[in-house]
C-alpha cells in the first residue's frame, strides 16, 4: 500500500473576536488541535489581525485573522472543514494548496512574522 501523499495548506480563520478576547490562547489553540487530530502537523500558526468585516457574519462586524501553514494528506482536509463549519468559535475559514515552490517561503515569512509579534507584545504591554 503507498503511503499518502501530504501537501501544505495555508489555512485562513476568522475567530469571533468576543470569543478570542476571553481566552486567546485556547481560542486559537483549538485550530492546531483540529489539524493534528485530522493527520496534520502545524508549521506555522499566528494571529494575522483584527479586522472589520466586509460584511456582516452571523452578527459578528469584526473578526479575528488567524493564519495557519500545515501539512496534511488530501483526505483530511474535508473532516477539518467540516470541524471548524461545527465550531462556534470559528466564523468562516478558508483552506487552500499552497505550491510546493513557495511553500517554504510563505512559512519562513510566517514564522518570521510570529517572532515579530512576540518581541513587540511586551513593548506594546510596557507602553499601556
Amino acid at each position: 500500500m503507498a503511503a499518502k501523499q501530504t501537501h501544505v495548506y495555508e489555512g485562513m480563520f476568522i475567530l469571533d473576536p468576543a470569543k478570542y478576547a476571553r481566552d486567546p490562547a485556547a481560542t486559537s489553540q483549538q485550530i492546531g488541535e483540529m489539524i493534528v487530530q485530522n493527520g496534520g502537523t502545524v508549521l506555522a500558526s499566528r494571529l494575522w489581525d483584527e479586522r472589520k468585516l466586509a460584511y456582516p457574519i452571523g452578527g459578528h462586524k469584526k473578526g479575528i485573522y488567524w493564519l495557519a501553514y500545515f501539512t496534511m494528506a488530501g483526505g483530511g482536509i474535508a473532516p477539518l472543514e467540516r470541524q471548524c463549519e461545527i465550531n462556534d468559535d470559528i466564523i468562516r475559514k478558508l483552506i487552500l494548496k499552497v505550491d510546493p515552490r513557495i511553500a517554504d517561503a510563505l512559512v519562513q515569512h510566517a514564522l518570521a512574522g510570529e517572532a515579530a509579534a512576540r518581541r513587540s507584545a511586551p513593548a506594546a504591554a510596557a507602553a499601556d
